[in-house]
This record gives C-alpha cells, sequence and structure tokens, in this order.
C-alpha cells in the first residue's frame, strides 16, 4: 500500500454541532501532514412555496437569504478564530448554492486530497447519514472523511 501525503484538506461546515468535531478532527489530521487548511460554508437557497405571491415571495428570498449569509458568516469566522490558533495556513471561503454540489466541484476544482465534514448538519433528523453528506461521499473525486 502506498504512502499517502495530504497538503489541502477542506473542512465543510454549516454550524451544527458535529460539523465542530469535524472542524476539530480537520485540525489535528492538519497538524499532523502539516498540510493547508481550507474552511468553506455554503449558503443553501432559500425555497418558499409555489403559491406565494412574486412579489412578497423575491422580497422574503431576499431577507431569509441575507439573514442566511449572515448566519454562515459567522459559523466561517467563529471557525476561522480556532484554526488561527494553531500554525497552520488557513483560508475560508463562503459560497451560495446546493451545497453538496458546491462542496463537490470545490474540491475537484482546487485539488483537495480530502474533504472533512460532519456526518449531519443543521437538518438533524433522526439516524444515520445526513443528505449532503451522503451526496458528497457518492460524487467527490477524492476521499470524504465523515464525522460523528
Amino acid at each position: 500500500m502506498g504512502y499517502f501525503l495530504i497538503n489541502k484538506i477542506l473542512v465543510a461546515l454549516d454550524g451544527s454541532e458535529i460539523s465542530e468535531h469535524a472542524l476539530d478532527f480537520a485540525l489535528e489530521l492538519a497538524h499532523q501532514y502539516s498540510a493547508e487548511i481550507q474552511l468553506l460554508t455554503v449558503v443553501p437557497p432559500v425555497l418558499l412555496p409555489a403559491y406565494s405571491f412574486d412579489v412578497a415571495k423575491s422580497e422574503a428570498i431576499a431577507d431569509m437569504t441575507a439573514q442566511l449569509e449572515r448566519s454562515f458568516r459567522g459559523v466561517l469566522s467563529k471557525a476561522e478564530e480556532k484554526a488561527k490558533k494553531t500554525t497552520l495556513k488557513v483560508s475560508t471561503k463562503l459560497e451560495h448554492g446546493s451545497p453538496d454540489e458546491v462542496i463537490v466541484e470545490i474540491a475537484k476544482r482546487e485539488k483537495f486530497e480530502i474533504i472533512v465534514m460532519g456526518s449531519r448538519g443543521l437538518g438533524h433528523r433522526g439516524y444515520g447519514l445526513g443528505s449532503v453528506s451522503s451526496a458528497v461521499a457518492d460524487n467527490a473525486t477524492c476521499p470524504v472523511l465523515i464525522v460523528k
């Protein structure tokens, strides 16, 4: 079996407790490999019922998107603060779109060797793998480490 070198780690965060565990794990992994780490959060699209009035609907979507973006910027800022306490090279990125698709695309485009993320995010219901982590694991072109 060959030696697996990790230089770049992508950490997907959503503010859930499990994503905090993923951050801790990724920081330890990055430290062991002297890898650089990128903290990523993706603001998901806001969807309202189709029967909503168009004007009210577009204003509501804009308001909710702005609130979500503020919330996710806070998640990123808190994670960056924690990561900067280390000697690691850390960067952050906030994107908009379908979280699983954005995570997979960034990991591929920017040639990350591994994605670290929580098993379940903010939509935690029941047991098992969350829809985002499951989709990332199915579609990523690099290894995905899923933390509980």
